[in-house]
């Protein structure tokens, strides 16, 4: 696996476990949204690179 396909799963994981803290903290579920919509433009950033 390259470094950038490694870099992609741990951003997918780390929006993954955002989703299920969100989930559990909802008044936190806006920061969570803008967070996971940041990281979200670097996977597709990384994947068209």
């Amino acid at each position: 696996m390259s470094e950038k396909e490694k870099a992609i799963q741990a951003l997918i994981q780390i929006i993954a476990q955002n989703q299920a803290r969100q989930e559990q903290q909802q008044e936190l579920k806006e920061w969570f949204t803008r967070l996971n919509s940041d990281l979200m433009k670097a996977v597709k950033f990384l994947q068209q690179a």
